[in-house]
């Protein structure tokens, strides 16, 4: 009889877990490299990317979406919710620079695993190059992928290259709280086919995690389109327009893999597909970093200004869609200011887990769970701001930008500050040509108000918050 009434008790509690479990979405991240708003068809792209295309037709596709403007800042924010500068990632480390995520954040990894999900990262990761800040020490069950930078894959071949004085880069697996092995060096050779194993490897997590019954978390990175470019053997001269054109072709086919096996895999209507880039194309005024002997050409950035590493729209907005079908409509199309740092608290909302967001830090993203399901037309945000480096280089606010600082293209040298602000409607100039401020004889002047109001709300927070430095180990802020 007591055996008897263990096994039910034991059964019931199971069921419950499961039908706890079954009630949390399982939430799938991918994420493109260097992306250009342009580089989709939907969005203007002459290369056709059919399975990107369809997939912006089954939910929402996001034409405001807002990122930093270079890789790390990105990925720092996506995983804390906070402005990179905060973190101390404000912008990409050169090799040997401090850098990382202290262990003091709590990561979405860490808020998701806490929330009962399973948590992998596939592909780049870019927060964080030594072995103890790796994905699998902040919170990832399992890791496998690059720790720095996609150029690091060009380094060997340099003529100049010598391992005594530099660290050979190389792709790592680990699993959560132990020190992740080196698969393989990470080089030219190996980047061709890094993204065909980066979806080949996701899609049998996805096969594995479908199977056990517990939620998912799966970070998907790839490498394209950072130089050095490179494209897989069946996609090379697949365009007839260069390699880039052929990497897009390769980009949309890889996601299409990973979306067909969500369907094969039977959860797709329990599963949060979310599709961005991490910022936008470069502009490389002295040519683009290519493999030897190929040609290349460049992203496209749609109609906006500017590109990586710049505070223009081209920089900021990349592609971005998000699918969770039955909950949020096919189809929709919205031009409504989102960010990057709001991708944290939206889908610890859509886990269940908007308590285990922390109170004793800064914030810095919205819930746009509501506003993704429909609920609401309207966006929780009405302006993003643009760091570049340490320095405050605009401010969106509704259709308006304003620039306190500029520079024009990826590499270029010159850094402008400006006497007055530069203000333009990116509404009606998505090329930020027409400066308001002067031409219109200061009527714009009334603007510095509500900005204002923004810049001032975050220098009062990081008075009371400051900044943690790049690779602080950082302990916590007094209460």
């Amino acid at each position: 009889m007591i055996v008897l009434l263990r096994l039910l008790i034991t059964s019931t509690l199971l069921l419950s877990f499961n039908s706890f479990a079954n009630d949390k979405p399982n939430i799938i991240y991918l994420l493109v490299d260097n992306w250009g708003w342009g580089d989709l068809s939907i969005q203007g792209s002459t290369i056709q990317t059919p399975n990107i295309d369809d997939f912006a037709n089954q939910g929402l596709r996001l034409t405001n979406f807002n990122v930093q403007n270079q890789c790390t800042p990105t990925r720092s924010a996506l995983h804390t919710g906070r402005l990179p500068i905060r973190t101390g990632n404000q912008k990409v480390p050169a090799p040997g620079e401090p850098d990382g995520l202290a262990y003091w954040e709590y990561t979405l990894p860490e808020l998701l695993s806490d929330a009962g999900y399973h948590t992998s990262l596939f592909g780049k990761w870019h927060v964080g190059a030594s072995i103890k800040k790796l994905p699998n020490y902040q919170g990832y069950d399992y890791f496998w992928g690059t720790q720095e930078g996609t150029n690091a894959a060009g380094y060997t071949s340099t003529p100049q290259w010598d391992p005594t004085v530099a660290s050979t880069p190389y792709i790592y697996e680990g699993v959560k709280g132990k020190d992740a092995k080196k698969v393989k060096i990470f080089d030219i050779a190996a980047k061709v086919n890094l993204d065909n194993e980066i979806t080949e490897r996701a899609i049998e997590n996805i096969k594995k995690q479908a199977k056990n019954g517990k939620p998912f978390f799966s970070f998907i990175a790839f490498t394209h389109f950072h130089p050095p470019y490179t494209v897989h053997d069946d996609f090379k001269n697949a365009s007839k327009s260069g390699i880039y054109a052929d990497t897009q072709m390769e980009v949309d086919f890889n996601i299409g893999r990973v979306l067909k096996a969500i369907d094969k895999a039977g959860i797709a209507k329990n599963t949060i597909v979310i599709l961005t880039g991490d910022n936008g194309a470069g502009n490389f005024p002295q040519g683009s970093s290519l493999a030897a002997g190929e040609d290349g050409g460049g992203g496209s950035n749609g109609p906006w200004r500017g590109g990586l590493s710049t505070a223009y729209e081209g920089g900021l907005r990349t592609p971005a869609m998000i699918r969770y079908p039955d909950k949020i409509k096919a189809g929709r199309v919205s031009d409504e200011i989102v960010g990057d740092i709001d991708m944290y608290n939206t889908i610890a909302s859509f886990a269940g887990a908007d308590k285990l967001v922390p109170s004793d830090r800064p914030i810095d993203g919205v819930n746009q769970k509501d506003f993704f399901l429909g609920k609401k037309e309207q966006s929780n945000r009405d302006h993003f701001i643009v760091f570049v480096g340490d320095d405050l280089f605009a401010i969106k606010w509704r259709n308006i930008k304003m620039h306190f600082m500029a520079t024009e293209s990826t590499h270029s040298a010159a850094i402008t500050k400006f006497t007055f602000p530069q203000v333009y409607d990116i509404k009606n100039d998505p090329k930020e040509a027409y400066e308001l401020w002067g031409n219109k004889g200061y009527v714009h002047a009334w603007l510095m108000e509500p900005i204002m109001k923004k810049i001032v709300q975050l220098k009062t927070s990081m008075a009371k918050y400051p900044n943690i430095k790049p690779g602080e180990e950082f302990q916590g802020y007094d209460q």
